[in-house]
């Protein structure tokens, strides 16, 4: 197997799954966290957390390494589409790092059912810090399939 092939499908596997991932959050999750009351929503957010949060970024970082691969041993268009790719997902995680990191933090190290101060604050910011990255990996993908397509 070539370094080009398991690099398109370590970065169509596992982007996919990261796309689809952050994207059902977006769509589902988001939509019943911003109804729910703030002391059910933060049971719901850390509960979900503890689901999704270990999964998405290891998807999005192995996602980086087979477009990593992959952009280094192509070139052209498929090469271009990839190191786009790769600089959508790195502002997608270091963002992550800054942004939405620390509210997890805030949610995470609370007993089960304990409120962090601003909590009702705290989820709209990471609601719409959420959407924005949800846009930019879907955007990755579709260069990553466009990549492939070439």
């Amino acid at each position: 197997m070539t370094l080009v092939l398991l690099g398109s499908w370590l970065m169509l596997a596992a982007g996919g799954l990261f796309a689809g991932g952050i994207l059902v959050v977006a769509v589902e999750r988001t939509s019943l966290w911003r109804r729910m009351p703030v002391d059910q929503y933060a049971v719901d957010f850390r509960r979900s957390l503890a689901r999704v949060d270990p999964m998405l970024p290891i998807l999005g970082a192995l996602t980086c390494v087979g477009a990593l691969l992959y952009a280094l041993n192509s070139v052209g268009r498929p090469a271009t589409l990839t190191w786009v790719a790769v600089v959508l997902l790195g502002v997608i995680i270091v963002s992550s790092l800054v942004v939405a990191e620390p509210i997890n933090a805030r949610f995470r190290r609370r007993a089960e059912g304990d409120t962090p101060e601003g909590a009702a604050r705290l989820r709209v910011v990471w609601r719409r810090f959420h959407y924005g990255r949800t846009i930019l990996g879907l955007a990755a993908f579709g260069c990553i399939v466009g990549a492939v397509a070439q």
